[in-house]
């Protein structure tokens, strides 16, 4: 399979997007400069804040934010605009690969699939013109292939070295910050759900880790998909839980601790609510069991002091679960990764006791102040 042809499903739309395409219309046309005000204005802010910071029309504005709405990349509602978490992750592996690549040679790199392909090959071996026509993949012309060497010659990225093409140090190093930006803009595009609703502060992960998490979003055809989820992620071999709680859902509730009956309260278990979901809990009857447990001793509660939207679920140091819900916190629209993944897990604790350092105990909140 070509390499440099990777390409991503939009979960939003159901699109098969070509990355390197996404890449090409982002950075040859305006499409950046309006990522660019997304960055720097206010946020939120609005198309005409938008139109006079990129200096560019109302209409080619509203265009690229159709797009990048589309793409879960900045989220509409009435004139107020908002860059999405996925959005300025996307601003931000842009330019980082313009450190190594300007943007005129970027744009030059992914018009088409000629130039990375024979970067690609150049990369593993020298080759003359007529055998670097035989061994690409789908060979454009020998005239092609001539004019693309001319200009990556021009860029300092391959040379002739005895009558051989061979790719120079600065062409790896394209070829490498390139290869990052695609598999950075992939897991965007196809963790676009989730990216939407994570609040843009707390995307501080590895790009490169999404790739082995597992999505799950609600719909409205499916709302339970992600709670069924949750129940499933439950196993008896985990020794500690830690979690953060920012929706009041009895059912929820009352299947952990259905589950934590079982197995005697054997698990170390340490949660924290926002504030909302807290106060429904010590107010509501069939749901203040959750308080009077705390005479457990390996079971605490907490308190943040204010609403969220956020959820985590930390399995021993094994496994984390990141559930994003939408701006009112009530759980609905969902959308959740769960994933082993070292990198994931150690950003997923770090998250999760970043919270934890904000909260109250649960014995020294008085509800009735």
């Amino acid at each position: 399979m070509n390499s440099t042809r990777h390409q991503a499903t939009n979960p939003l739309t159901g699109e098969e997007l070509v990355v390197r395409d996404v890449i090409n219309e982002t950075v040859d046309t305006t499409r950046l400069s309006v990522l660019r005000a997304l960055g720097t204005l206010g946020n939120p802010t609005t198309r005409t804040e938008i139109t006079n910071h990129a200096k560019i029309s109302r209409q080619a504005v509203s265009n690229h934010l159709a797009v990048l709405r589309d793409r879960g990349f900045v989220r509409n509602h009435e004139t107020e605009i908002k860059p999405t978490a996925g959005g300025l992750l996307l601003l931000d592996v842009i330019e980082t690969c313009l450190q190594t690549i300007p943007v005129q040679e970027l744009a030059y790199l992914t018009r088409s699939d000629h130039p990375l392909n024979i970067l690609q090959k150049l990369k593993d071996e020298s080759y003359r013109l007529t055998d670097l026509h035989t061994v690409v993949g789908d060979p454009p012309s020998q005239p092609t292939i001539r004019r693309v060497l001319s200009d990556l010659m021009e860029y300092g990225w391959t040379e002739d070295h005895g009558g051989k093409q061979q790719i120079t140090t600065t062409g790896q190093d394209a070829l490498n910050a390139y290869r990052e930006l695609s598999l950075a803009v992939q897991q965007l595009i196809e963790k676009a759900p989730w990216l939407q609703r994570l609040p843009p502060e707390d995307a501080t992960f590895p790009i490169h880790a999404l790739a082995d998490a597992k999505l799950i979003v609600s719909n409205p055809a499916n709302p339970g998909s992600v709670l069924s989820t949750v129940f499933n992620l439950y196993d008896r071999d985990t020794s500690r839980f830690r979690g953060l709680c920012s929706i009041f859902h009895p059912v929820l509730f009352s299947a952990y601790r259905t589950a934590y009956e079982l197995l005697n309260f054997s698990i170390d278990s340490e949660i924290t609510f926002d504030w909302p979901t807290f106060v429904k809990i010590a107010n509501t009857d069939n749901t203040h069991y959750i308080l009077d447990s705390l005479e457990l001793s390996d079971y605490d509660i907490y308190a943040l002091e204010y609403a969220h939207t956020l959820g985590i679920g930390i399995y021993d140091d094994r496994r984390v679960a990141i559930g994003a819900y939408n701006e009112s916190g009530t759980g609905n629209h969902v959308a959740m990764i769960i994933s082993s993944n070292n990198e994931l897990v150690d950003w997923g604790i770090g998250l999760y006791d970043s919270y934890r350092e904000q909260s109250t105990h649960a014995d020294k909140i008085d509800l009735s102040r």
